[in-house]
């Protein structure tokens, strides 16, 4: 049972303590930030590669964007296309409708193993009535579910981890800056991969319930507890110190950030014993899985997309920076297909 536990408990752990599982990444260009130019292999014109932010709960503005990365004005300047990981131009993506609500019925339509068995009651299950009434609160004011004990506190937590998730994006993301730039320019706007697939990737960091499901609704009520408790606060989506280390530009600067992080992190699980070692087989879990699934299969159903568009105009591909780098990043795969890359100082 304890080995199913970790990897729901590496979720809680890693919003808590850190606030992102982001791995380190690595380059072996020296200092190299953000923008990268795509040339050679026949290309007639050169294209560029960016390395975006989603979203660390803090709104970007024009000055810190094109301040703090050179030479990005004039690579949307020299792009006659702009690639998003999906159109962020798309309103209308009836071709996914169908799969995108198969994929979101879980959380939104959930089976009756979600639902509270008769005769089990939310109050009893907390470790007190002050824990009750702040979950309580919680549920009503920001999930805006005056039933919500008509599910199981095991689905909730499944929900909150998703809330915490898109809360962080509740702000003027770089890719969101960036597009509303491309777009007042008129610039094509196109997707690396349709807003399902991507969903597809990313749903299982959300539906896999089976860590949650093994536990006892004592113990899910716990855990919901403390994510209630820690959501309450709106400050928690926030971490300036993240939004400040990637406008420095500097790959090597933001790997040290997570670096620390994880210390930091490590430090703190060792300080639980048993728990902390099942929640750091978790961790590990918890990045493999998003090492492979979320950035090695993504960036290699793209490569064939991005190879027939800069071979026909000058892009700009702008895609979260984690997807540049590693020997499974973006750079290191468009230099084995023979395109020169290199980063634009």
């Amino acid at each position: 049972m304890q080995k199913v536990i970790t990897h729901f408990f590496f979720l809680v752990l890693a919003v808590l303590l850190t606030g992102c599982s982001m791995k380190a990444q690595e380059t072996q260009d020296g200092k190299a930030g953000w923008l990268w130019k795509v040339s050679g292999n026949g290309l007639a014109e050169k294209s560029y590669l960016f390395g975006t932010f989603h979203g660390d709960g803090i709104s970007f503005t024009d000055e810190e964007i094109y301040g703090n990365i050179p030479g990005l004005a004039g690579a949307l300047d020299e792009a006659q296309a702009v690639f998003f990981e999906t159109d962020m131009g798309s309103k209308e993506i009836s071709d996914d409708k169908k799969e995108i609500a198969q994929l979101l019925s879980k959380i939104y339509k959930p089976g009756p193993e979600y639902m509270t068995p008769e005769g089990v009651f939310y109050k009893p299950l907390f470790d007190s009535v002050a824990h009750f009434n702040e979950v309580n609160k919680f549920m009503t004011n920001k999930m805006k579910d005056v039933e919500y004990r008509k599910k199981t506190p095991g689905y909730w937590c499944m929900r909150l981890v998703l809330y915490r998730f898109s809360q962080v994006r509740m702000c003027r993301t770089m890719d969101g800056a960036l597009y509303e730039e491309a777009t007042k320019r008129g610039k094509d706007i196109d997707g690396l991969e349709t807003h399902a697939f991507g969903m597809r990737q990313l749903m299982p960091m959300f539906t896999d319930t089976e860590s949650i499901d093994t536990l006892s609704m004592k113990e899910q009520a716990k855990i919901l507890y403390t994510l209630a408790h820690s959501f309450d606060n709106d400050s928690v989506f926030q971490n300036p110190k993240l939004h400040t280390v990637y406008l420095e530009n500097d790959t090597s600067k933001l790997q040290r950030y997570f670096e620390e992080a994880s210390q930091e992190m490590n430090i703190r699980l060792e300080a639980m014993g048993s728990k902390g070692d099942d929640a750091k087989k978790g961790m590990e879990e918890m990045m493999d899985y998003q090492g492979e699934h979320l950035l090695r299969e993504r960036n290699e159903a793209w490569i064939p997309v991005i190879k027939e568009n800069i071979a026909s105009r000058p892009c700009l591909i702008a895609v979260g920076c984690r997807h540049l780098l590693t020997e499974d990043g973006l750079i290191a795969m468009l230099r084995r297909e023979g395109y020169k890359v290199g980063p634009v100082s």
